[in-house]
């Protein structure tokens, strides 16, 4: 964690709420809230929100949740975590990248008599096709949220959110990727970078995911998790010049 960088704590303010931990162990990571905007009118916005992590976080069949205290309401009336499961089977993947709608998490709070407070990335802010492209081999400050592993100690102990920071930049074979070592438990987690508006201004963006931890992982851009978004929602088309034999 870097000391007294605007940028980590304007990310800190506005989303440090838009993740969870997700399993323990060597399969621990992040899964973050994705707030997308399916129609704007004068009246209001239609929206559907996802949770979106790595894929190879979701390959189990019972999933464990962190629930964190901060993000329930009323305060300490959710478990610590919650037991998920069909766990894998609720995912649909590509490229790295996972999605589930959010319905599972929002039905378990409404059954126990509390809600979430979660924020969400939202469309604004995820990164478009045109900033990944912006993205070459001169390197660029980049920021992840993840939540770290540690040995347990008082019960109950959570894992808590962390900010790495380092570079991102596309390597020769085209693959966006975080330059240096990262936590275990990031795998998953949002990583946001800066882009200049006019003058002296910034405007944070969520470039994409964490594929995993460790050194150097790569990142699963936005444009890859539009993509799957957009092949799940799509409206199928009609099978023609099908007939049922007698």
């Amino acid at each position: 964690m870097t000391d007294d960088d605007p940028l980590e704590e304007m990310i800190l303010e506005h989303w440090s709420g838009c993740t969870l931990p997700l399993g323990q162990g060597r399969d621990a990571g992040t899964a973050f809230f994705y707030n997308e905007l399916v129609e704007s009118t004068p009246e209001a916005d239609s929206v559907r929100e996802w949770w979106v992590t790595a894929d190879r976080l979701t390959r189990t069949k019972v999933g464990e949740v962190r629930l964190r205290p901060d993000l329930i309401e009323p305060a300490g009336a959710a478990a610590d975590y919650l037991a998920v499961t069909d766990f894998g089977e609720s995912w649909s993947r590509r490229s790295g990248a996972a999605v589930m709608r959010t319905h599972v998490l929002h039905e378990h709070a409404a059954r126990k008599g509390w809600s979430w407070t979660a924020a969400q990335v939202t469309e604004g802010v995820a990164a478009k096709a045109e900033h990944v492209r912006a993205v070459g081999g001169e390197p660029r400050r980049a920021y992840a949220l993840g939540h770290v592993t540690r040995d347990l100690g008082e019960p109950g102990e959570r894992r808590p959110l962390a900010v790495a920071a380092s570079n991102v930049a596309r390597d020769p074979d085209g693959v966006v990727r975080w330059q240096g070592p990262l936590p275990d438990g990031f795998a998953g987690g949002p990583v946001f970078v800066a882009d200049p508006r006019g003058g002296r201004e910034l405007v944070l963006r969520c470039l994409g995911l964490l594929s995993s931890a460790g050194r150097n992982p790569s990142l699963v851009t936005f444009d890859t998790v539009r993509a799957l978004i957009e092949e799940l929602v799509r409206p199928q088309p009609p099978k023609r010049g099908l007939f049922r034999r007698r």
